[in-house]
């Protein structure tokens, strides 16, 4: 079989690039060695990746057992430039800055509470060129991320109205010149927990994400799984048996969502605004009010994760819900109710580390793929930093 040249090159570009993300510093030797590519060919690429300034040289390592040169080292050069993640929410958007080694930094939550999507987009723009000028690297790529079905860097279904259909990637695009990618929170989310989680951690993973909808991420061998035109994983419009009339059904949505959980507790706390702290506080009293509507939040959970646990088998499943971070006692309910039910697969459930900024380092590390032009190859990141907690939207 004949391989086209360039298409061979380029992929041996891409392989040397990802071990020196990967696995940097590490020595032009070590990757041939790594990759079992000829020394010149790994030279060359090294060369062209050093004059772009796409990695930079740290000293040197240790020389081999024969004596011998020592072997100069190459990092990722993470002063080449930085990516911008977005999460368009239902009343804020919140923004994350990261370097190429997929480090976050200057994390921002803006509330717009009663504005008009034209007025959020104006302030989402406001934002990032505050952002560039207080930085002194290039702006590389954006990504965004939001509830909604997300095909090939197009929305065809958002939660929120004015999106679907609306061309983002290029509204961006065009103000700034940097490439763009769209996803929705559950891929992003997914993506998280397989690029920061350690190499090769987790192979299968589901990301569930709970927020205005239920949603899941899928990651199968390695890869995000989208289904047919990006609906995979669109389970908060399933239909879900009553727990005490199993003739009657509603959506996933309507017992799972935050937002219906939420308006359940503010009806009861006899409150127009979510008091995280009053909630904590009613829990950690037993009350008996908020005790049951978490009751049947925790039930029809598990009969969510069970079904994904049977039909998918993942390794892990993994909840980004910012109510179970800040309740995460129900997760011993939630899994006593899975381990009721006769499935033959019950996968680990996990919480995520950081339910606020998950998406973001996702979307983060989907933008940082593309531009460095490894969309199909595996960039593993550290997570370093710290976890936010903000308050819950009502």
């Amino acid at each position: 079989m004949i391989i086209n040249k360039h298409i061979m090159r380029t992929t041996n570009e891409k392989q040397v690039l990802q071990q020196i993300v990967n696995a940097g510093p590490i020595s032009r030797s070590q990757i041939s060695r790594n990759l079992s590519l000829n020394k010149v060919t790994v030279s060359d690429i090294y060369s062209e990746l050093l004059h772009e300034g796409l990695i930079r040289e740290v000293g040197h390592g240790v020389s081999t057992r024969n004596g011998g040169r020592k072997p100069v080292m190459a990092l990722l050069n993470v002063d080449y430039g930085y990516v911008l993640s977005i999460n368009i929410l239902r009343q804020r958007f919140t923004m994350l800055a990261c370097r190429l080694d997929g480090k976050s930094e200057d994390y921002t939550s803006v509330s717009t509470r009663n504005v008009d999507l034209t007025s959020v987009l104006d302030m989402i723009e406001d934002h990032i060129r505050q952002m560039m000028g207080d930085r002194d690297t290039r702006l590389l790529g954006l990504s965004f991320g939001l509830d909604g079905v997300i095909y090939e860097n197009q929305i065809l279904g958002a939660g929120l109205n004015g999106l679907k259909d609306f061309d983002l990637a290029k509204y961006f695009g065009d103000k700034f010149n940097v490439p763009v990618v769209l996803e929705n929170l559950a891929n992003e989310s997914a993506i998280f927990e397989r690029d920061f989680s350690g190499e090769g951690v987790y192979e299968n993973l589901i990301s569930v994400t709970i927020r205005d909808q239920v949603s899941a991420g899928i990651i199968t061998n390695g890869h995000l799984y989208r289904g047919h035109r990006g609906e995979a994983g669109v389970i908060g419009k399933c239909p879900l048996a009553d727990r005490y009339q199993e003739q009657n059904h509603e959506t996933v949505n309507h017992y799972v969502s935050e937002t219906s959980v939420l308006k359940r507790i503010m009806a009861y706390q006899k409150l127009d605004r979510v008091d995280v702290n009053r909630i904590r506080r009613d829990y950690l009293g037993h009350q008996p009010e908020l005790l049951a509507i978490l009751d049947e939040f925790s039930y029809y959970l598990a009969k969510v994760l069970a079904n994904i646990s049977s039909s998918f088998a993942p390794d892990a499943i993994l909840l980004n819900a910012p109510i179970l971070e800040l309740l995460p006692e129900l997760m011993d309910g939630v899994r006593g109710y899975v381990d009721k039910l006769a499935i033959p697969r019950k996968a680990p459930l996990l919480l995520t580390k950081n339910a606020k900024e998950a998406s973001l380092m996702g979307g983060a590390s989907a933008i940082i793929h593309r531009v460095l032009a490894l969309d199909d190859l595996q960039l593993t990141f550290r997570n370093e930093r710290p976890v936010v907690l903000e308050q819950i939207e009502s």
